[in-house]
């Protein structure tokens, strides 16, 4: 059996994320003590998979640098997307690093559940959860469990069943000949090439795709969500390296990177701070901490901080 490929886009910009993005791509703002991409990579990882297709553009050179010094092992390949029109654009530019069968992750949504099934299921498969209010993501329409239509962000929505950010397909080769119809035929959303229409082009063409049902994913484009996301996986897993809670209150569940500097400091619950940060005289709990932000007699909740903006 042929090796699957990953494929994730990482272009955009993250402009709900700002100000900060305005200095590092939001898949590499830090939750849980890591960039998003990072627990991307291990979720990747996980599956086996040891090609990976990177889509970048805005500050791709902190992705570049990131994946090849932390994921060296990886077979990695960078593929720019000068302008944002699209996520169907952004897929279709990994067509020549691509064949067999490929898993696609979004580059800023970290995915809660066993993804074994929707990769590893022998079939063509997209990721589905429930939610309340379908209008904002894309969104399947199931009949007798068998998916009918596909629609994205729809002004009335024929189902609550969202699109999670997760896909998984036996033959890239089909994928990308349904996105070449997309894009030839000039149709877009808000002048963007939406995959849920090369979806619909797959589903015309009597290519079948099953829904698996997620637990749950974090699209991590807002601070809130950045922040609820840092909670779960922080009830999951947190660390104190030895020797911090000498001179600081350590509240679990935190985590908090090795060499991490912090005197005389409250932190937490919830804090989740990166490599390389000091922290002085300083009270946080349910806060992110970027790697090397300086803080000194810093009291904040809920919030991100990084070295750029505290």
């Amino acid at each position: 059996m042929n090796e699957f490929t990953a494929i994730i886009p990482a272009a955009g910009k993250g402009v709900r994320l700002l100000p900060y993005t305005a200095n590092m791509p939001k898949t590499m703002i830090c939750v849980a003590g890591k960039p998003i991409l990072g627990h991307i990579l291990d979720q990747v990882e996980s599956l086996g998979i040891k090609k990976v297709v990177f889509i970048v553009g805005y500050k791709k050179e902190a992705i570049i640098e990131f994946v090849q010094s932390q994921y060296p092992h990886l077979e990695a390949n960078f593929v720019e997307q000068p302008e944002p029109k699209g996520l169907g654009q952004a897929i279709y530019l990994a067509k020549e690093k691509v064949s067999g069968p490929c898993f696609i992750l979004l580059g800023d949504t970290i995915v809660d559940g066993d993804l074994k099934p929707l990769v590893f299921g022998g079939q063509n498969a997209i990721g589905i959860r429930a939610v309340q209010d379908p209008s904002r993501f894309g969104i399947v329409e199931l009949k007798n469990g068998k998916i009918v239509s596909f629609e994205e962000k729809p002004a009335r929505p024929k189902s609550n069943l969202a699109i999670i950010g997760a896909y998984s397909f036996l033959d890239s080769a089909q994928l990308f000949s349904a996105l070449e119809e997309v894009i030839r035929s000039g149709k877009t959303v808000k002048n963007e090439i939406q995959l849920t229409d090369a979806l619909s082009v797959l589903l015309a063409r009597g290519v079948e795709i099953h829904p698996v049902q997620m637990n749950d994913w974090f699209d991590c484009g807002t601070v809130e969500v950045l922040l609820q996301t840092n909670r779960l996986l922080l009830d999951r897993h947190h660390r104190i390296p030895a020797g911090l809670e000498r001179n600081n209150k350590i509240i679990p569940p935190c985590w908090i990177a090795d060499g991490v500097q912090a005197q005389n400091c409250t932190l937490g619950p919830y804090v989740s701070i990166a490599y390389e940060a000091q922290l002085t005289d300083c009270a946080l709990k349910d806060a992110i901490v970027g790697p090397q932000t300086r803080l000194q007699n810093k009291t904040a909740e809920h919030t991100v901080l990084d070295k750029y903006n505290f």
